[in-house]
């Protein structure tokens, strides 16, 4: 369970990287300027390059859109980016639980 969580969390920061290493910016997906990201801005922009289905990119909205509001705003943004940008010293930490409690051996 912990680690579908922490999957889960690093798959909807991740669904901002428009390539590996290359963070996305807001008003990139704001297609209509409006100060928030709709689902079908996001799964627009997402499916664009065929690297994602409808459907993965409407659930990757769903992650990153906290509030359900149906909408990503400004902040909900920044805090998936910033998850994305500290993704690897946390994966490691909980990988590293994780590992342990499995083995039951002590590193």
């Amino acid at each position: 369970m912990k680690r579908f969580a922490i999957i889960s969390t690093f798959a909807a920061a991740g669904a901002l990287a428009a390539s590996a290493g290359e963070m996305v910016a807001f008003t990139d997906i704001d297609a209509n300027g409006d100060g928030s990201v709709s689902e079908s801005e996001f799964v627009t922009y997402k499916t664009a390059k065929g690297d994602h289905s409808a459907q993965e990119a409407s659930d990757m909205f769903l992650m990153v859109d906290a509030d359900a509001d149906g909408s990503v705003s400004k902040a909900e943004f920044a805090a998936a980016k910033e998850a994305w940008k500290n993704k690897d010293a946390d994966v490691g930490a909980d990988v590293e639980l994780d590992v342990r409690t499995d083995t039951g051996s002590s590193y």
